[in-house]
Parts: C-alpha cells; sequence; structure tokens
C-alpha cells in the first residue's frame, strides 16, 4: 500500500511537471535562444563572386581589351597573368600601347563574355596603379574588379557573312586625312576578290555592320605595322541582287584588332570612322564625312 502511494505521488508531480512546462511555454516569459550568425552581406558576395571571376580569368589567360570607356578604340590589350598586392597583374601584348597608359587613368576592361551567377558579363571598370614597360614583356597592373557588368560594346550588331563572293574589299593602310594618294586608281594594300585567286582569293570578309568589319587576309598579306589603332581606307564593293551587280562604298578606319601571326591567316578587325564619295576635284579623289555627323552609306563610286 505504501509503494502505490508512493507511485501515485511521483505520477503526480511527473503530470503536474509537465503541465508547469506547457504553461511555461505557452506564457511570455523570455525563452533562451542560440543566437543566429551574421548574414553576409551584399557587398562582401559581390566582391566574392569577383574575386573568383577575376581567379578564372587568369586561369584561362583570358585576353583583356583596355578601353578608355565604354566605346571606342582599345588603348591596349593584355593577358591577366596573376593576382598581387597591388591588383591585377598583366602581360601587354604590344609595347607600343604602353605609351597610352599613366597610372591613375580610368578603363574599362572588356573579355569574351562568361557566366557570372547566372548573368552574363563581359567587363569591369578599374583603373592603371602601375606600368612596368621595362620587363619584357611589359606589364600593366589594375586595380582588382570589385563588379562585373554586361556592357553593349557594339553600337551596330555585326553579321556573318554567309557568301564572301559577294563582298570585295580594297583596303590602304593610310591616314584619309593625310594621304598623298588618289584612291580610285591607287593600288590596294590588300585586295579582297573571291574571283581573284592570284591576289586575293584566300582573302574573305567575314562579318560586317554599319559600324565596321572583320577580315581574314593570308599572313603573308598583310602590311608590315598594321596593328591596333592604325588608320586605314576601304572601298566595299557589295553585290546587288536587284541590280545584278556590285555597288561601292567607300569608308576611312581604324583597325581595332590583327590576330597573333600564324602560318596560313590572320583576322583583322576594322571600325568604320569616316564615309566618302568619289569627287575628282578632292586630292585623294574622295570627300569624307566623319560617321558621327552621318550614319549613311557611302555613294555608289
Amino acid at each position: 500500500m505504501g509503494d502505490m502511494v508512493l507511485w501515485s505521488g511521483v505520477a503526480l508531480l511527473v503530470v503536474l511537471a509537465a503541465l508547469g512546462g506547457f504553461a511555461l511555454g505557452r506564457s511570455g516569459w523570455p525563452a533562451r535562444r542560440t543566437p543566429a550568425a551574421p548574414a553576409a552581406s551584399s557587398a562582401a558576395l559581390r566582391a566574392g563572386l569577383a574575386a573568383g571571376l577575376a581567379a578564372d580569368l587568369i586561369r584561362r589567360a583570358t585576353p583583356l581589351d583596355l578601353l578608355p570607356g565604354n566605346s571606342g578604340e582599345p588603348l591596349a590589350r593584355c593577358l591577366p597573368r596573376s593576382a598581387g598586392p597591388e591588383g591585377l597583374v598583366c602581360e601587354l601584348l604590344d609595347s607600343a600601347a604602353a605609351l597610352g597608359l599613366r597610372p591613375g587613368r580610368a578603363v574599362t576592361c572588356f573579355f569574351a563574355p562568361v557566366r557570372q551567377g547566372g548573368l552574363k558579363v563581359n567587363s569591369f571598370e578599374t583603373e592603371v596603379v602601375a606600368l612596368h614597360s621595362a620587363l619584357e614583356p611589359p606589364q600593366v597592373v589594375l586595380r582588382a574588379p570589385m563588379e562585373f557588368k554586361d556592357v553593349p560594346r557594339r553600337r551596330h550588331a555585326r553579321k556573318r557573312v554567309s557568301d564572301p563572293r559577294f563582298v570585295h574589299v580594297r583596303l590602304w593602310a593610310a591616314d584619309a586625312e593625310t594621304s598623298r594618294l588618289f584612291f580610285p586608281e591607287a593600288t590596294p594594300d590588300i585586295w579582297i576578290n573571291a574571283y581573284d585567286g592570284q591576289n586575293g582569293g584566300e582573302n574573305a570578309v567575314t562579318d560586317i555592320s554599319p559600324g565596321g568589319l572583320a577580315m581574314e587576309v593570308r599572313a603573308a598579306l598583310v602590311p608590315p605595322g598594321l596593328e591596333p589603332g592604325s588608320p586605314v581606307v576601304l572601298k566595299c564593293s557589295l553585290f546587288q541582287f536587284k541590280e545584278k551587280q556590285f555597288k561601292p562604298y567607300w569608308y576611312a578606319g581604324l583597325v581595332r584588332g590583327v590576330s597573333a601571326p600564324d602560318d596560313k591567316l590572320r583576322r583583322i578587325a576594322i571600325g568604320f570612322t569616316a564615309v566618302g564619295v568619289l569627287d575628282g576635284s578632292a586630292p585623294q579623289g574622295v570627300r569624307w564625312t566623319e560617321r558621327i555627323m552621318n550614319e549613311t552609306q557611302g555613294d555608289r563610286a
């Protein structure tokens, strides 16, 4: 009997303890909680993503075009090699390009588009920290990127030329403002004509737009000294299917890029800076108008 009373008392205490715990849980008394870890800030996340992408650009040695802004001609082209205390260490692909760079100059770096956090990016804004032109190859140090963006580089989207036979080009490595050549009668430095196997049959225009074009040329036919920033004059003849004849257009431009030499072909990208019309009274035989003032194509030659 005594044991039964004892166990009955223990059971009552257990029930009361359970009810008391429930009551306390329902009351407003503060409960002890484990503090949550602070969430990472969005700035820290962006910095982490930027550092990861910068490391990937270094790993793949992705070429960077350094522009003075979101458009225009590149000041230089370089390959990112390492990340140091000063920033992103890059090798310049052209030693002459170092002349256009100086510490403190703001630049926009463009590269082939990649995915970052589910978004496409192709550029970052930075500034020149240091320039080591005495090294071989010369180096430029850029401030480490903090954010990557997707910035349209070209105003005009280029279209792939499906049949190079319908685009003929004559190119002179000359400055439209100062050259003494009479272009309608001058021999071009590069000739692109699919029907001319001797002079330009292997050369071809690969991309074209109202703002420029790209071509592939036999390496042996590329004029010496033709490099990014070089001025050129072009006569582009486009086949008009309705009239069943080629219609010429005149352009002055600047070389945007030249691929590294190989055994066969080199790629040359050109941006148009002016359009021209034939004018026998002009010293060069062509009268020029800057494209910033006139976005139409040149008149028929």
